[in-house]
């Protein structure tokens, strides 16, 4: 029996080496960056079963199928955009467009909606006045009365005929009541949950979501930003308290190109094809030239990345990102920091407090490598701060759900629409210079910080590659 017990144990340790080994390997072919797949490897060499678990649940992924079927969708779709009211002169936004593989549009108008109820006053306004189509997608919608009146609204413009598509999304088990959604359905909406790459558990995953945030209003007026839809975005969460958020109503040409981003991501969610739906132009209703930029985790290249790497080479006199999460990938950091050398105003304005502990510990131990080379991170004091807002000199601005993080950079579907103009800089300057007036400057090194917070600090850094 003794021996029995033995080699049945032998088996067991065996079984579960070949295993750490497997999921070693998959996680060195699979991973989106080289600090991922060491990250992954240590995790599982170091405790074997337990990394093993977590790497299967959380980490494997047929990324490369995922990448290849949604690059095509893609592909289908993009094929479509319109060539109305595109300029063809030099712009400051032409690497943006390489980027987001769009052309630069002319003639655009941007109106900045600062927090909640600014957001969700003039969304509820534009839905209420929809005739022919709506597109909504959110990344959350909570059953609140925020989330309720979002449902009723739609609701009353799909039976007065207009037709309404809905993409949320939820994880399984935590997402919207099904009476809430039964309700949507018997209206006549269309809802749908966009998909990421097959895996463990399947639908339950926390990398590849779909993280953009968009409503388009008969093909003429959009909006994006930061927010999604609960009572947490107008401050009422008690566990955060008050919320700083930003976002923007869009009108002209680049209308289209956000209606383009919303119907790739139906079609790869439901199969049907809204390409018809968005490809009217809307005609020309500003000054501003802009493109919409839509990272994803399935491109060839790091998009959002790439985005970020953009914004500190195009500076010439400033940069000021607001940002919820700071925790950048290491060329995003690098550009950053060469931005700062070459004598940019390099102003990063993060949250104050926490509203997930291991990215705001983790931001901490980054703020040094920045501080070192003259840029500076300032602390935003009377709120969370949730907006993703870029400024580059007088000219330049983004407006969009980007983080700047590893996250958003690799793993998550972003939206952002990025604007050449004076007036929608001096907007957003004169926003930016107020939030940074409600802020205190990090002049402290991690190393003169709380022993324990700069343990945590380092020890959230490890988790970076995958934050």
């Amino acid at each position: 029996m003794a021996e029995f017990i033995t080699l049945t144990n032998a088996a067991i340790a065996a079984a579960l080496a070949a295993l750490g080994l497997f999921a070693a390997y998959r996680a060195l072919l699979t991973s989106r960056t080289p600090q991922g797949a060491t990250a992954w490897i240590l995790l599982i060499l170091l405790l074997p079963i337990f990394g093993t678990l977590l790497y299967l649940v959380f980490g494997h992924a047929d990324y490369k199928s995922f990448e290849r079927d949604r690059r095509k969708s893609d592909e289908d779709i993009f094929d479509m955009a319109s060539e109305a009211n595109v300029t063809h002169e030099p712009s400051r936004l032409d690497t943006f467009a390489r980027i987001a593989r769009l052309p630069v549009t002319d003639g655009n108008d941007m109106s900045l909606l600062v927090d909640g109820h600014a957001t969700y006053e003039a969304v509820q306004e534009a839905i209420r006045s929809a005739q022919h189509t709506l597109f909504v997608q959110f990344y959350t919608i909570e059953d609140d009365d925020i989330g309720r009146a979002l449902r009723d609204a739609l609701i009353e413009r799909a039976e007065a005929g207009v037709s309404i598509w809905l993409l949320h999304d939820e994880l399984p088990f935590f997402g919207l009541p099904r009476g809430f959604k039964r309700s949507l359905e018997q209206a006549g909406i269309r809802l749908a949950r966009p998909k990421g790459p097959s895996r463990l558990l399947g639908p339950f995953q926390l990398n590849f979501r779909n993280h953009r945030k968009l409503v388009v209003i008969d093909n003429t007026v959009a909006f994006t930003g930061g927010l999604n839809v609960s009572k947490t975005y107008v401050g009422r969460n008690p566990s955060i308290g008050p919320w700083r958020d930003t976002f923007a109503r869009f009108r002209g040409p680049v209308v289209a190109q956000l209606a383009l981003h919303f119907s790739s991501d139906w079609m790869w969610a439901t199969g049907e094809d809204l390409g018809d739906i968005a490809a009217s132009t809307p005609a020309p209703a500003g000054p501003l030239r802009a493109v919409a930029l839509a990272p994803s985790p399935a491109e060839e290249i790091a998009a959002g990345n790439l985005y970020f790497i953009a914004l500190a080479h195009a500076a010439q006199r400033r940069l000021w990102i607001s940002t919820p999460y700071f925790v950048p990938d290491r060329d995003v950091l690098t550009a950053l920091r060469f931005a700062a050398l070459r004598g940019v105003d390099v102003k990063i304005l993060v949250p104050g407090r926490a509203d997930h502990y291991i990215t705001y510990f983790a931001a901490m131990a980054y703020f040094d490598d920045l501080r070192s080379v003259g840029g500076e991170i300032w602390t935003y004091d009377p709120a969370f701060v949730h907006q993703k807002v870029a400024l580059v000199d007088d000219d330049l601005t983004s407006i969009g759900s980007i983080n700047l993080d590893v996250r958003s950079g690799l793993l998550n579907f972003e939206l952002t629409v990025v604007m050449e103009g004076k007036t929608a800089a001096s907007e957003v300057e004169t926003m930016l210079s107020t939030d940074f007036g409600n802020a205190t400057r990090v002049d402290i090194d991690l190393s003169d910080r709380n022993m324990i917070v700069g343990m945590l600090a380092r020890i959230a850094r490890l988790f970076a590659p995958v934050l």
